[in-house]
Parts: structure tokens; C-alpha cells; sequence
């Protein structure tokens, strides 16, 4: 026979090398699929079986693509709902308001700052001040020196002889001897339970104090007397009556008897007894004027200040500078407290 034939009719042949068919043959490479289509028909086929329950193959009705579309919706929702929630901080959790502050402790301390305040400017340098532990440092703080303050709490005896801080704190520690032994009020701030007082202690009982301060008056109402009929001291209707009723610290009466051996003294007012003071506190400061009204007077200001500056203890005064009424220069003389008595 001639030709090649088959032992398998209906089978071809294998193609020779080369050729496109037959066992031999080799067919195009398919390109792979990406990842995001493998999970993509992944989850396709899952939706299918497991949400909407439908064949492989089977044509999904309107009905299921609804739910579909609504099952999207509220997806989406869902994740923009939660989006926003963790976007938005957290309310602010309630918070106690702060608790209001006592306003008889504000008042207190407003008290005491005033108070110390005053005695750093009014009381004389060496002076012992007594003071519970918390008024001491605000004695320091409006620039007493630490050395003048005497510590005092319960238990403590007052100084003799000194100015003492009678603070709601120091009333409540050492009431009776305040009483006994502090028995003049230089100063007072406030009222009531908070009031502070800056007080003047005795060596003597309070009766001898008094008794004392009896004398001071006498004697400064006779020697004002006395210092009224200087020709070269000029007063007005009210500052003579201040004169004659002895409420003049006897210091400053000094110390206009030495101004008047070399000037003319017009004397403003007298003043400065210290707020709240009680008798026999008296007046420490005395404003003058006319020193330098005219030109041939110009010397006499720097006169007056040197005069007073150069004074001994306890004579020893501030000078203060102010405008006059009537223009020039008026002088503020005070003498620092407590009086001697």
C-alpha cells in the first residue's frame, strides 16, 4: 500500500516539527489575571451564594438587585455614620465648677495686705511688730524687715512696748491678753470678724496707759497753746483749735518750735491719726506751706529739708514734696507711729 495510513481513522496524524498541529503543538500563553479581578470574581461568586442565593449561571431578578442596591446604601451609610463618630471628639465630660472662694477669707486677706501695707509705711524703724506667722511673711512682702517682726501663736506673750497684728487668727489664739494689753487701736482695716487691727501694746495695765495718754493730751493742748501765740506761725480758725485741744503728736510740735527759729510756718492742716485709730492716738503729720512763693524764698525749701533730716530719734521724720494750692512747694512732715506717751 502506498501512503502513510492511520491505524486510527478520524485521528490526524502528529504535524510534523514545525507544524500547528498535532501533540507537538504548542498554544498561546493566556495572560494571568490581576489580583483585584481574582478578588473581585471571589467575592462576586460569594455574594451570589451565600447573600442573594443564586446558581452559577442563573440571571439574578430585579427583586435581588434592589436588595443588593439597598444592602450597598446601607453599607455606605454605615460607614460614613462611623467616619463621622470617630472624626467628632468626645463630649467634654461634665466637669465640677470650681468651688466658690469664702468671701469673709477674701476679705480677711484684703485686710491684712492693707494692713501691712501700712505699718511698713507708718511704723518707726526698730519698732518690734507682732504677727501670727502668716501676717509676718506679708509684713515681709510689703517690705518690713525680718528682724522687727515677732513671731506669735498660741501660747505666745505679747511684747511690750510694740505694735501688734491683731488678725482674726491672733484673736482667736491670744483674745484676752489683746485686751489687757493692747488697749490703743493705730490703725483699723474692715469690720467685723475679718477686721484687722494694727494695735499699740503697754508695759503697764490698760488703766495706765490710759492714764497716760491723759497726760499726752494735757500736755500737747498746753503746749500748742503756746506754740499759737509765735507770731511767725500762721493758722487758720480750724488748725488753731486743733492746737489748743492737745490731739497734736508732740513730736511735731517740736519740730515746728525749731522751724520757727528760722522761717515762717504756714500750716495747712494737721492729719494722719491712722484709719480706725482710737484715743489717745493722736495726729503725726502736719502739711506746711508758703516756703518758696516768691524768689528771695527759693532757699528756704532746701533749708526746711535739711533742718529736718538732721533731727534725732525721736524727732526723726519723712519729708514729703507736694504741689502747694496757691502754687509753690508744700511740705507733708509725719512722724512715724506709734506716739510716745
Amino acid at each position: 500500500m502506498s501512503g502513510d495510513v492511520s491505524p486510527h481513522p478520524g485521528i490526524d496524524a502528529p504535524g510534523r516539527h514545525g507544524g500547528e498541529s498535532g501533540a507537538g503543538a504548542r498554544r498561546p500563553a493566556l495572560p494571568e489575571p490581576s489580583l483585584a479581578r481574582v478578588l473581585g470574581t471571589t467575592l462576586r461568586l460569594w455574594w451570589r451564594r451565600r447573600v442573594l442565593r443564586v446558581p452559577d449561571g442563573a440571571g439574578i431578578g430585579m427583586l435581588r438587585w434592589a436588595a443588593l442596591a439597598v444592602a450597598v446604601l446601607v453599607v455606605a451609610a454605615a460607614g460614613t455614620a462611623l467616619g463621622v463618630t470617630r472624626s467628632t471628639p468626645p463630649p467634654a465630660r461634665h466637669q465640677r465648677a470650681a468651688p466658690r472662694p469664702n468671701p469673709v477669707l477674701v476679705q480677711t486677706v484684703a485686710n491684712e495686705q492693707s494692713a501691712a501695707t501700712w505699718i511698713a509705711a507708718q511704723v518707726a524703724a526698730g519698732t518690734p511688730v507682732g504677727c501670727d506667722p502668716a501676717m509676718c511673711v506679708r509684713l515681709q512682702s510689703a517690705g518690713l524687715p525680718a528682724t522687727q517682726d515677732a513671731v506669735l501663736q498660741a501660747g505666745s506673750t505679747l511684747p511690750a512696748g510694740a505694735v501688734v497684728v491683731a488678725t482674726p487668727a491672733l484673736r482667736a489664739d491670744l483674745a484676752a491678753q489683746l485686751a489687757s494689753s493692747a488697749p490703743e487701736t493705730l490703725a483699723s482695716f474692715g469690720a467685723g470678724r475679718e477686721q484687722v487691727a494694727v494695735l499699740a501694746t503697754t508695759a503697764t495695765t490698760a488703766a495706765a496707759f490710759i492714764t497716760a495718754g491723759q497726760h499726752a493730751f494735757a500736755a500737747s493742748a498746753i503746749d500748742g497753746r503756746a506754740l499759737a501765740r509765735n507770731p511767725g506761725l500762721h493758722l487758720s480758725a480750724a488748725t488753731r483749735h486743733v492746737l489748743d485741744s492737745g490731739q497734736v503728736d508732740m513730736r511735731l510740735l517740736v519740730l515746728l518750735q525749731r522751724l520757727l527759729a528760722a522761717h515762717p510756718v504756714y500750716v495747712v492742716s494737721f492729719g494722719d491719726a491712722g484709719p480706725g485709730a482710737t484715743w489717745p492716738a493722736q495726729l503725726r503729720s502736719v502739711t506746711i506751706d508758703g516756703l518758696v512763693q516768691a524768689k528771695h524764698k527759693a532757699g528756704d525749701l532746701a533749708a526746711v529739708l535739711r533742718l529736718l533730716r538732721r533731727q534725732p530719734a525721736p524727732y526723726q521724720a519723712t519729708v514729703q514734696e507736694v504741689a502747694a494750692a496757691g502754687g509753690g512747694i508744700a511740705l507733708v512732715i509725719q512722724v512715724p507711729a506709734p506716739s510716745p506717751l
